[in-house]
């Protein structure tokens, strides 16, 4: 996994997320750095810049050094304009705003492949091809997502169920058995509506696969099988935008991946799919 993308993604306290801030800022010139000047310019310790690197899963400072400077030979990215926009501030213009948004969700997509996780996603997929109950759970936009997911494995003729309803979606995990999948999709993890339909699966013997952040969180920890996806939110832009687009994205790689382990078996569905769709357009 990409060492910025861990780095901006992983849920931090609040002095490691200065700290890690600090790092991705300045990740071109790291090696200029010492830990003391960095421990210096984020106004903490020397031990708390280590205790960062571990949490991120290195051994220490020079370790994550090391692997950055690795990475960036090995697949240095498109250099941004000298004039760049991180975030939206009153006076931007339409052209502006438009450079914003796109180019933090095109980040944020980069992300979110960057976290895939090939052995999790072959889980993931494993789960669904052979439920015999598919629950969607998701609030906002999560919810969304859900919803999409719902559509697309009924157009495949899987035994699935979504509610936008956060009540109906606790209720229905009483239905699920050993053999059923229970999908929860929350970005943060901490959805506690979420947390208890994970919780209600498990009693159920069922599976849970959660598709949530990166780093830790409840959702995520609990879950089976962990799908994480990326977000670059920023305090002006107050809906989930880039949050709900790499969900949206990672809905479709592991839909994709299922539609390929199952060709055979769906076949007949989407013939039958074409032909009705064909004869309502008569």
């Amino acid at each position: 996994m990409n060492t910025l993308t861990k780095l901006r993604e992983m849920h931090f306290s609040a002095t490691e997320q200065r700290i890690a801030d600090f790092i991705v800022k300045n990740a071109d010139r790291l090696s200029q750095y010492t830990i003391s000047s960095i421990a210096d310019a984020c106004g903490t310790s020397k031990s708390m810049v280590v205790q960062l690197c571990k949490v991120a899963g290195f051994k220490g400072y020079k370790e994550l050094c090391s692997q950055l400077l690795v990475e960036q030979a090995l697949n240095m990215r498109e250099k941004q304009p000298e004039e760049t926009f991180d975030d939206i501030h009153p006076g931007y213009t339409p052209a502006q705003i438009a450079q914003v948004i796109i180019r933090q969700e095109i980040l944020c997509l980069q992300d979110t492949m960057d976290l895939i996780d090939a052995g999790a996603l072959a889980q993931a997929v494993a789960l669904l091809k052979n439920a015999d109950r598919i629950l969607l759970c998701g609030v906002g936009e999560s919810g969304l997502a859900a919803q999409d997911l719902d559509h697309k494995l009924s157009r495949i003729g899987l035994n699935c169920r979504f509610t936008p309803d956060v009540h109906c979606q606790l209720l229905e995990t009483s239905s699920l058995t050993q053999d059923s999948v229970c999908v929860v999709i929350s970005f943060s993890g901490r959805t506690r509506d979420m947390i208890e339909a994970c919780e209600l699966a498990h009693e159920m013997g069922a599976k849970v696969i959660a598709i949530t952040r990166l780093g830790q969180n409840p959702l995520g920890e609990m879950a089976d099988v962990r799908l994480a996806v990326a977000s670059s939110e920023t305090a002006r832009r107050v809906t989930a935008m880039s949050s709900r687009m790499s969900t949206m994205s990672l809905v479709d790689v592991l839909f994709a991946c299922l539609i390929s382990e199952m060709n055979e078996r769906i076949t007949a569905q989407v013939c039958r799919n074409t032909h009705i769709a064909n004869r309502r357009r008569k």
